[in-house]
């Protein structure tokens, strides 16, 4: 299984970023070559910059208010359920990168209307260009607002995370036969069972520090940590693991895919290969040849190539 990278911007995001763009080369256009739609005077554009600096200010607080009380809340909805844990995370991380680009068209609606306040008196043929930029941007910054808030009261916003997760690190090919989906539950079951045991009898025997358990993440994951520091499992094997656990979550919360046979078979020689190595660990703690054998096997899972799954 092999993740595919996201991307560093959403949708949502994209569409700020082209709407900024957008607005620059239309006020150029318009501005230069076409006769201005409306002819005001000074108290009109005074009282127009004013007034859509203002608004936009005033909004992007109340926005930014919501967005604080709502991370909390959503938080604290979640928090139980460790199979959110991972579209929680993805989400409230593309929610503050929005947030940036927003409080970006804010800020520059702003600063083209202070511009336009400080050069009413000095009248310029690039003066147009000035105006009509605010007024685009301003109307970009109130619908990127709204836009914004709909998608933080989706209803659905995790299981679609979730579902976005299960399918990009899901690579089947197209002649595998299809697995059965108890046998894939059953073996990751096991698997998160034996990495959750060693690391805790690891930890409790005071070999590695504790401090990975102390913040709040689900156990499986902290537990890869700690097996990693002690060079039980390599990090190719760990990222696999946990890509595992994203895989498993998605189905739990009903994404609708077959699962591969390679899954199946892929999870349950990952369970066999580091149980043997907790196994021979729990009768004797100290560097043995069967322990170290048995460790050798587990990192000889990624010296080969994997199926892809």
């Amino acid at each position: 299984m092999k993740k595919k990278k996201s991307e560093a911007l959403n949708h949502f995001s994209i569409f700020i970023i082209s709407g900024i763009l957008g607005a620059t080369i239309l006020s150029i256009i318009v501005a230069f070559l076409f006769d201005p739609f409306f002819v005001l005077n000074e108290n009109q554009l005074l009282y127009s910059f004013s007034s859509m600096a203002q608004i936009i200010g005033s909004v992007f607080g109340l926005t930014l208010t919501a967005y604080v009380f709502f991370v909390d809340k959503f938080k604290e909805s979640t928090q139980g359920d460790d199979t959110y844990y991972d579209a929680t995370i993805s989400l409230l991380s593309q929610f503050f990168y929005t947030l940036v680009l927003i409080a970006t068209t804010c800020g520059l609606t702003i600063l083209a209307c202070i511009l336009g306040i400080i050069s009413l008196h000095n009248w310029t043929t690039a003066y147009p260009l000035i105006i009509n930029e605010s007024v685009l941007l301003f109307i970009l910054g109130i619908v990127s607002i709204l836009l914004f808030g709909v998608m933080l009261l989706d209803p659905e916003k995790l299981d679609k995370e979730i579902k976005r997760q299960a399918e990009s690190v899901r690579e089947q090919e197209s002649t595998d036969r299809p697995g059965d989906f108890t046998e894939f539950l059953k073996y990751y079951n096991l698997l998160q069972e034996v990495i959750i045991n060693f690391a805790s009898s690891l930890v409790y025997n005071k070999e590695v520090s504790i401090q990975a358990f102390r913040n709040y993440k689900p156990q499986i994951i902290q537990s890869l940590k700690v097996l990693n520091g002690k060079q039980i499992i390599n990090g190719a094997l760990s990222a696999e693991i946990d890509d595992l656990r994203m895989y498993r979550n998605g189905l739990v919360h009903g994404v609708d895919f077959k699962i591969p046979q390679s899954a199946c078979d892929r999870v349950a020689e990952i369970y066999n290969a580091i149980n043997k190595v907790y196994e021979i660990y729990k009768k004797d703690s100290k560097e043995t040849n069967a322990l170290n054998a048995a460790i050798k096997e587990v990192y000889d899972l990624t010296n080969r190539d994997a199926t892809s799954y």
